[in-house]
Order: C-alpha cells, then sequence, then structure tokens
C-alpha cells in the first residue's frame, strides 16, 4: 500500500519542509486505492460516508451514557432510599415502588411527546438539552434526603426522558444504504450501557459513597452531552406530519397480547426494587448485599439478552404460539422456585435461568402482528415494556410491604398464568412464518 510508506516517512523522518507535501500524497493514494476498490464511491461521497459513520457513532456513545447512567444508580437506589427514610420499613417499601416506577410510567408517555417536539424544535437541541437536564437531577439526587423530593425528581426524569426517541429519530432521518444495520448498532449501544450500569454503580458505591456515585453519573452524562454538542450532525426540524383520518382500533387479540407482554415484563422488572428485603431474607450483609445486587443484574441481563436471541431464532422452526405458551410456563415454575434457594449462588442461577426464558416473550408475541400490523398497533403494544418497568417495582414493594414474599412471587406468578390463559383462548392465530392472521 504506497500510502503506508508515505505515513512512515512522515512519521520517522519529519522533514519539515516535506509534512504538508507528504499529508497530501497520503490523502491522495487513500482516494485512489477507494476508487480502484470501490469505483462507484467519489471523494465527496468517502467524505459523506465518514460523516455519516461519525454522527452515528456519537449519537450512539451518548446514548450509551444515558442508559449507562440510569442503570449505574438502579442497583443501588433501593439500599440508598432505605438507609435516607425516615418511615417505617413498610412506608419505605411503598415509597421505593414509587420511586423506581415512576420514571418508566412518565416515559411512556413523555417519549412520543419529545418526538412530537422534533417537528417544532431541532433534534440535536433536545438531545443535548434532555441529557444537561438529566445532569441536574443526578446532581440534586447527590444532595437529596427527603424521599418525596427524591420521587419528584425521577418524575422529573421520566418527563425528559425522550433522548432515546430523539436519537432514533436523528439516526433515520440521516438517510443512509443500511438503516436497519445502523438502527441495531443503536439499539446495541443502548443495551451495553444497560449492561455496564449495575455492576460498575456499586462499584463506585463501594468506593465514591452514594453521593460520589451520584456525581460521578452526573459526569458521565455531562460528558456525552459535550460529545453529542460537539460532534452529531446537526438536522433541521422534521415537516410536520399528516393528519390521517382513519380510526385507531384495538382489537382483542392485541389487547390481550398487550397483557401477556405487560405479565412477562412485571416478571423481569420486579426484583431490583426488593433486593434489600431478599439479600437479608439470603443473609447477605450490608456491603455483600450491594456487591452482589450489581452482579446479579448484570448477569440476568446478560441472560435475558442471550435467551432473546435463541428463543427468536428457533421461533419460525417451533411456532410461535407454542414457544410463547412454553417459556411463560418455564418462567412461573421458575417464579415460585425462587422461594427455594437459602443462599445467593442458588437464587443467581434460578433468577437467571428464569431470565433466559421469560425475555423472548415479547419479541415473540410482537412477531405475530409483524405480517399486518400498523406502527400504531406496534407501538402500543412494545408501550407494554414501559407500563411492566413502572408496575413491577410499584406492584413488589407494596405487596411485600403488606405481606412477605411468598405472596409477592405467587402473586406474580398468578397474574402470568392468567395472562397466558386468556391469551391462549383467544384466537389470534399464525401463518406458515409464525405470523399473525388476526385483524389488527
Amino acid at each position: 500500500m504506497p500510502f503506508l510508506g508515505t505515513y512512515y516517512v512522515a512519521c520517522v523522518c519529519r522533514p519539515a519542509f516535506l509534512e504538508i507535501d507528504l499529508l497530501n500524497g497520503a490523502v491522495l493514494c487513500i482516494r485512489s486505492w477507494a476508487a480502484r476498490v470501490r469505483p462507484d464511491l467519489m471523494p465527496d461521497d468517502i467524505t459523506q460516508k465518514s460523516g455519516n459513520w461519525k454522527n452515528l457513532a456519537f449519537i450512539c456513545l451518548s446514548q450509551c451514557g444515558v442508559n449507562f447512567s440510569f442503570n449505574f444508580m438502579f442497583a443501588f437506589l433501593p439500599f440508598y432510599l432505605s438507609k435516607i427514610s425516615t418511615y417505617s420499613n413498610q412506608t419505605t417499601l411503598l415509597w421505593t415502588g414509587a420511586i423506581l416506577g415512576s420514571t418508566s410510567m412518565c416515559i411512556a408517555f413523555s417519549g412520543p411527546l419529545w418526538g412530537s417536539l422534533t417537528h417544532r424544535v431541532r433534534p440535536k437541541f433536545l438531545f443535548v438539552a434532555g441529557m444537561v437536564a438529566h445532569t441536574v437531577t443526578f446532581v440534586a439526587m447527590g444532595f437529596t434526603t427527603s424521599l418525596p423530593v427524591f420521587l419528584f425528581l425521577r418524575i422529573l426524569q421520566g418527563t425528559l426522558g425522550g433522548t432515546s426517541t430523539i436519537g432514533l429519530i436523528m439516526i433515520s432521518a440521516r438517510q443512509t444504504n443500511n438503516s436497519s444495520r445502523d438502527m441495531g448498532i443503536f439499539q446495541s449501544s443502548v443495551t451495553l450501557g444497560q449492561l455496564l450500569g449495575p455492576f460498575v454503580g456499586t462499584l463506585a458505591v463501594t468506593s465514591l459513597g452514594y453521593r460520589g456515585a451520584f456525581l460521578a453519573a452526573a459526569g458521565v452524562l455531562f460528558t456525552m452531552s459535550l460529545l453529542a454538542h460537539t460532534y452529531v450532525i446537526d438536522i433541521s426540524s422534521l415537516p410536520e406530519p399528516k393528519q390521517g383520518k382513519q380510526r385507531r382500533a384495538l382489537s382483542r387479540p392485541i389487547l390481550v397480547t398487550w397483557l401477556l407482554c405487560l405479565a412477562a415484563q412485571i416478571q423481569l422488572m420486579f426484583l431490583p426494587s426488593i433486593l434489600p428485603d431478599v439479600f437479608r431474607g439470603l443473609r447477605l450483609d450490608q456491603s455483600s448485599a450491594i456487591h452482589w445486587a450489581g452482579m446479579l443484574i448484570t448477569l440476568y441481563t446478560i441472560t435475558s439478552m442471550a435467551g432473546t436471541y435463541v428463543w427468536c431464532s428457533l421461533g419460525k422452526r417451533i411456532g410461535i404460539m407454542r414457544l410463547i405458551g412454553f417459556l411463560l410456563i418455564g418462567g412461573i415454575v421458575l417464579q415460585v422456585a425462587l422461594l427455594l434457594p437459602r443462599e445467593i449462588i442458588g437464587f443467581s442461577v434460578i433468577r437467571m435461568a428464569q431470565t433466559f426464558l421469560i425475555a423472548a416473550v415479547i419479541p415473540l408475541s410482537l412477531s405475530l402482528f409483524s405480517a399486518k400490523a400498523r406502527g400504531f398497533t406496534i407501538g402500543f403494544l412494545y408501550s407494554s415494556r414501559f407500563v411492566g418497568n413502572a408496575i413491577g417495582p410499584m406492584m413488589a414493594t407494596s405487596v411485600l410491604a403488606f405481606s412477605n414474599t411468598p405472596v409477592l412471587y405467587f402473586s406474580i406468578a398468578g397474574l402470568s398464568l392468567a395472562a397466558l390463559i386468556v391469551f391462549r383462548l383467544t384466537p389470534i392465530g399464525e401463518g406458515s412464518h409464525g405470523k399473525s392472521t388476526a385483524e389488527v
């Protein structure tokens, strides 16, 4: 490669009077090589392609930082709320459920509103402003010792939680030859943040303390906002959408499937809010409990990702309706089996097996409607994830506040079983490719 030799001479010999000429020669060599390999790419196309990749990279990096920061505190937040609470254990549990669930509930409603704002305001401004606002709320949380104030801050975070929606809009607006690949990279960056956050967060608490951990998360968010402001390409406000005159109806199969997805998401999301109580039953001290909280959430996040890939790839071969029933029944059995272990290792293994099964239920359920579904239908079904993220912690802490762990586990299992029975009794149907033939 001629430009490698040029680069070597420029870097090793470094004659001052040749540096500019050699750099220009290297650029010309690179462009001539690219023209031979891809003659369809002109120099301007190469520059545009590089800019698209750079733009995608910094949007994804910023969103990874946002999800990292939010999940950074997810594992230790129940322990922190228990520490600063001046209420009884029962009342603290109720506050913990409300605080953990409020953000997801607000995101379910605010996400579409943030998306609609892109028709009036430049998306990049909203993207950066959202991250700056989250930075402020994280700093405030580090100095908050009042549970009502903490709830207000979490609601504020949910109201301002439309950055992922804005990121998707900016990626889709930059029309490239492989938009599905770009969306996949974006989703992978979100998952990476969710995966790394809990474990790193618990390490930060043990080394920096609770306040230091909140400030560290704020620092990550502020850094991401600076990178997005500097490197993300700005786009114009989106054109106003045409008003549709067609009535959006929700059929019984759609509502039943939404309920099934909700039950599955509750199984996935109920546990972190009650980990302090669960770990007390497993005889873990405070410092070990915080460490294990981050480790456990990270481990079962990995198994849920693996399960989603494995089971979704087997959907067409086994049959989607049959597979959904198998996975949900397995999740119900393992939900009750969480009562059996008396030590953390056994509990972790059962929880990882449960999430390996249950995480695929939602994408498999969505695929039932992929043949004829409108965007409204898929959006409605996907909203079950946000609602489940909110109801899971609220249900767990509310039941545990007035009862005990066995009642909670059987309640979640009963809800899932009822949703599965109604789902199987509802004629949804699936075609030869595992797709729904229902009217949507």
